[in-house]
């Protein structure tokens, strides 16, 4: 049987590194996409405008939950 690993500080902190920068790219991807479109057709195209609000909404919730969560816990520890 396997043992399983967990990974490390510096594994984490590259790992979070790459999630952001991917996530970034991704925002000014759709946002680009967003802008050609609009000056193009004149109206915002449907489909990247909706991802790339599904994305920031995303963002922002997760951003909450955790952030009330790791407050809950400290609260609990005093």
């Amino acid at each position: 049987m396997k043992k399983t690993v967990r990974a490390d500080e510096m594994e984490l902190s590259i790992n979070f590194r790459a999630i952001r920068v991917s996530w970034v790219l991704t925002a000014v991807f759709l946002l680009i996409w967003n802008i050609v479109l609009l000056i193009r057709d004149g109206a915002i195209s449907t489909i990247p405008f909706v991802l790339m609000m599904l994305q920031v909404c995303s963002m922002f919730a997760t951003k909450v939950i955790l952030s009330n969560r790791m407050g809950r816990n400290d609260d609990a520890a005093e």
